[in-house]
């Protein structure tokens, strides 16, 4: 191999390998890490909703959750019942802000 293929081929492995760190981490990965966190919480009888956002190299994860009595009636939301967690590219909580 000459060293003017070698060179190129080296550089595309390294831009191959190299990932933002936003990237590394899905919306997917940084909800599942969020519920795994509240998992006695968010139930069949009190489920949860989840929405995250990107923002600096890091995932924010509402979770809001819910009340009701029996599987019977609509869950409700109520305030104060939601918690926000802040995930990092690895999938790992770094960060928890309950509600008020």
């Amino acid at each position: 191999m000459t060293p003017r293929r070698l060179s190129l081929a080296l550089a595309a492995t390294v831009l191959a390998s190299w990932t933002c760190p936003a990237a590394a981490l899905d919306r997917a990965g940084a909800i599942a890490a969020a519920r795994h966190q509240v998992a006695r919480k968010c139930t069949e009888i009190t489920p949860c909703t989840f929405t995250a956002k990107a923002e600096g190299g890091k995932w924010y994860v509402r979770v809001q959750f819910t009340r009701r009595k029996s599987l019977q009636e609509e869950p409700y939301a109520y305030p104060g019942g939601h918690a926000m967690f802040i995930v990092n590219h690895n999938g790992k909580v770094v960060g928890r802000i309950e509600g008020n």
